[in-house]
């Protein structure tokens, strides 16, 4: 299996080297990012042959770098081919903003906490700084920035990481930037902002909330209560975001935490009172199971209309997430959760899965997670399985595909969105030539090349497949996702699901 991913992952448009994949270390995972953004840069702009060339140049000693697993060379390689692409100049000062790093010890305080910064380098500039830097650290927000400390006499050299703390000051509960910034004697200053959440007490909330949930699972377990203790891993997954965020493994911006800590308590609330709490949940809820495959909780998210009765059968779009994302993206992006007000006008239920890692392409355990959550909403919900559609935007084009091939009896349609095709799926199409299609590519899309959705199209079509093909004119690999959310809802009200065979093609291009 793992060698049938390494061939994989090499094929892919966006990828940089098959050695990094199988291992997503932390570095490798970032390396990763920062080559999709140089591909996405790449493609995006105008460059004179002379710049194209010094350019791919710097492109082919990154894949050479990530190959061997020195991933610090290869981000100086790719920011230095990124400088060039946007035509910024490549100084001592950029040079060592690129390659120093800066990690909090956590990220959720109460005034008066330390705040714990520490500063490393992934590479050594080829040009050092001259002489020593001052510094400063500030914290602000959208009406106001404080400083906190200021220093001098700092070697600008972080191979060996260093440390800083500040204290954080008496401010009003929410978001801010806590920004460090490195001034050299001569040149531009270098800015590193971190995003913090001022909190009080919800560090302690979320401890309180999982020793409380640990005691509430025990006597469950003890009553026999099976059906409540299912609602347990939600709860632990909730306390547990507070600790991901700290970790740098959760963004601040992907959910709101303290609302997060308080409609978990209210759940445990209802479960201590015997009450199964997901009868009365409506709106947007953050969720998660234990999975059978290694015991490990993972989150889900989905919507529940507010008009829903359990009497009917409703309809369920599953919503897969592109690169870098989780199962917050599809409810905090895209015109700003457009598909969740979507959902309420059409009555449709939205789940969105974790795929257990935003860049697993949802395969192996990934597609496991797709298929356990969709099993998941159909135990506590009253979900029609033959309205059950599935969709996804980038990695989650491609799993739309994926997981479809290998699960051909499970979905109404398809709309897969920026994506392809994969070594694994294209093969197996024929599984999935009874399920429609709606395809949509941006023809301008620096990311994933609409090329790839064309040779799935072209496939589909040799097939039989009925297939409504959308190729936007102009659109780049994001822009084309929200304006198609109501022609996927169309498409999906159009079709139930079809016990195997063929259906006619019905294929429409440029719109």
């Amino acid at each position: 299996m793992r060698q049938s991913v390494v061939r994989f992952f090499a094929t892919l448009p966006f990828a940089f080297s098959l050695a990094v994949l199988p291992v997503l270390a932390q570095d490798a995972q970032m390396t990763l990012r920062l080559s999709m953004q140089f591909r996405t840069l790449k493609n995006s702009e105008r460059m004179s042959d002379e710049t194209r060339k010094l350019v791919e140049e710097l492109e082919a000693k990154a894949r050479t770098a990530t190959g061997g697993q020195k991933y610090g060379e290869a981000v100086k390689y790719y920011m230095r081919a990124m400088a060039l692409v946007s035509n910024q100049p490549w100084t001592p000062s950029s040079e060592l903003s690129a390659a120093m790093q800066i990690k909090l010890e956590r990220a959720v305080f109460d005034p008066g906490d330390k705040a714990r910064i520490e500063i490393s380098q992934l590479f050594a500039p080829d040009k050092p700084i001259a002489g020593k830097l001052s510094g400063s650290i500030s914290l602000k927000d959208s009406k106001q920035e404080k400083e906190l400390k200021q220093w001098a006499d700092i070697a600008p050299d972080f191979t060996k990481p260093i440390s800083i703390e500040a204290t954080i000051p008496d401010l009003a509960d929410g978001g801010y930037q806590l920004t460090l910034t490195l001034r050299p004697k001569d040149g531009e200053p270098i800015i590193k902002p971190a995003p913090i959440l001022i909190a009080r007490g919800l560090n302690t909330r979320a401890a309180a909330l999982k020793t409380r949930a640990a005691s509430v699972a025990a006597k469950l377990k003890g009553d026999g209560r099976d059906d409540l203790s299912l609602v347990i891993p939600a709860v632990e997954y909730s306390a547990s975001m507070i600790e991901m965020a700290n970790s740098g493994q959760l963004s601040l911006e992907r959910a709101d935490l303290r609302s997060v800590i308080a409609n978990a308590a209210a759940t445990l609330d209802k479960v201590e009172k015997g009450e199964h709490p997901l009868r009365a949940m409506r709106g947007d809820v953050h969720w998660a199971y234990r999975s059978p495959l290694d015991d490990t909780t993972q989150p889900y998210r989905f919507y529940i209309p507010k008009n829903y009765d359990a009497k009917k059968k409703w309809p369920m779009i599953v919503a897969l997430h592109g690169m870098g994302g989780d199962e917050n993206s599809f409810f905090t992006g895209y015109d700003n959760g457009a598909i969740r007000r979507l959902a309420e006008e059409r009555g449709y239920i939205v789940a969105c899965p974790k795929g257990r890692s935003p860049y697993s392409m949802y395969l192996a355990s990934a597609e496991r997670d797709v298929i356990d959550v969709i099993k998941e909403m159909k135990r506590d919900f009253s979900i029609d399985d033959d309205r059950v559609y599935l969709m996804g935007h980038s990695m989650g084009g491609y799993g739309s595909w994926s997981i479809a091939v290998n699960n051909p009896e499970l979905f109404a349609a398809i709309a897969p969105i920026a994506g392809g095709g994969t070594p694994l799926s294209r093969p197996r199409l024929k599984a999935i030539t009874h399920v429609p299609w709606i395809v949509v590519h941006g023809d301008q899309d620096p990311t994933v090349p609409v090329e790839e959705s064309r040779k799935m199209v072209k496939a589909g079509n040799d097939l039989g497949v009925e297939i409504k093909y959308i190729e936007v004119p102009g659109g780049k690999h994001g822009d084309v996702v929200a304006p198609a959310f109501k022609v996927i809802f169309d498409w999906f009200d159009a079709h139930k699901r079809q016990r195997g065979g063929a259906a006619k093609a019905t294929t429409t291009g440029n719109q």
